[in-house]
């Protein structure tokens, strides 16, 4: 009886330390699934454009929302009017709905998007993750670069650079980055960051991801070794 007592203590400091499989994606419509409406533009920058995505809010830049589907083959509500905003080609791992943002710095065209976190415990870790990649709209050619600003709780991290080809698109995957959440602020935000101006270079997005950071392997090896104290000291005890 007292050793499935100890065992029953385990399972709850499991439950409590174990696997991040109960912790639930704290990111809104992070697949970008849900409010699509049409291949579209969305963010305060654009005069009747059409929100196109919920949960998130695009910045005055250059914003697409898209699905895998149709990326290549149905034009989105063009900047330009003999442009065509839809892309060459597509990274391999991109599903469903994702979002493509401009990364040419200058004013009123740099894309961006956030969204405002809910349920962030300050001292808690967390890790953050996202599928992403670069390509090119059908209105430009020519080779640029592609990396992303990431921005949460004041921190900001930065993903490699990328460089495409001309028409093409590269495919980058998984990128993911962890913070101790301190209160500074609660907004989640990707700021496309391209080279050279003019082409335009495009960051896409996918499966953004904020969930509570899994213990360090090091940190189950100390529980393990707890528990094997505590299962001794209840047989003493018996």
């Amino acid at each position: 009886m007292k050793i499935t007592t100890a065992v029953g203590a385990a399972a709850l400091l499991f439950a409590a330390f174990g696997p991040a499989a109960h912790a639930a994606n704290l990111v809104l419509n992070g697949d970008f699934s849900q409010g699509y409406a049409q291949n579209n533009e969305f963010g305060s920058g654009y005069a009747g454009a059409t929100q196109g995505v919920a949960n998130w809010t695009g910045n005055n830049g250059y914003n697409l929302y898209l699905l895998s589907g149709s990326a290549t083959t149905q034009s989105a509500v063009s900047q330009y009017v003999t442009g065509k905003e839809m892309l060459y080609s597509l990274p391999g791992f991109m599903s469903g709905g994702f979002v493509a943002l401009d990364g040419e710095q200058a004013s009123g065209v740099q894309g961006g998007i956030s969204q405002t976190i809910a349920g962030l415990v300050v001292g808690t870790t967390y890790t953050l993750s996202f599928d992403w990649g670069a390509g090119q709209l059908q209105s430009r050619t020519g080779a640029t670069t592609e990396s992303l600003q990431v921005t949460i709780d004041g921190k900001t991290f930065n993903t490699n650079t990328v460089s495409t080809p001309s028409q093409g698109s590269t495919t980058v995957g998984l990128a993911t980055f962890s913070f101790t959440y301190s209160g500074i602020s609660d907004v989640l935000s990707f700021l496309s960051v391209g080279t050279p101006t003019g082409l335009p270079p495009i960051a896409t997005i996918d499966n953004v991801s904020l969930v509570t950071a899994v213990p360090e392997p090091a940190a189950f090896g100390l529980l393990g070794v707890g528990l094997v104290g505590l299962v001794a000291l209840r047989r003493r005890s018996a």
